[in-house]
């Protein structure tokens, strides 16, 4: 058999390469070391320990204001629970029941077997001639 060639097969072949010209080829030197370089390495580990500061310091300001909430939450429950209380003790003084009772027992009221009303001049009925206003403290004062 014959090798056939083919236009694939060529390509793959390596290209040649012409040789570079030796006598128009620059003058090479070896450089020194960057004078740069430690103030460069200075101010990168300055800024890099800024950051750190300054991430410590957030993260610590963070947990100050964790703690602060904290105790702002215990407050809230403790008054919660205070005014809960301060609104049953309300309650149990705006009762019917205990203002009848104070009212009998410490100042001495008693109760009307027949309840009466009085009418003022000029809004309705006048008022009979037989009833008479009395003021409590007038008869206190007039020791009646």
């Amino acid at each position: 058999m014959a090798a056939v060639s083919s236009p694939t097969a060529a390509s793959h072949l390596p290209i040649p390469r012409p040789e570079p010209d030796r006598s128009r080829r620059p003058d090479l030197r070896v450089v020194g070391r960057p004078r740069h370089s430690t103030r460069y390495i200075a101010v990168l580990g300055l800024l890099g320990a800024a950051a750190v500061f300054g991430i410590v310091s957030l993260h610590a300001l963070a947990a100050e204001a964790a703690f602060e909430a904290q105790a702002l939450e215990s407050e809230i429950a403790e008054l919660s629970l205070r005014h809960g209380e301060l609104t049953a003790d309300v309650a149990a003084l705006e009762s019917p029941e205990r203002i009848r009772a104070v009212a009998t027992s410490d100042l001495g009221m008693v109760a009307a077997e027949e309840p009466a009303h009085v009418a003022l001049e000029g809004q309705g009925e006048e008022a009979p001639t037989e009833t008479r206003l009395v003021d409590p403290v007038e008869q206190l004062l007039a020791g009646g």
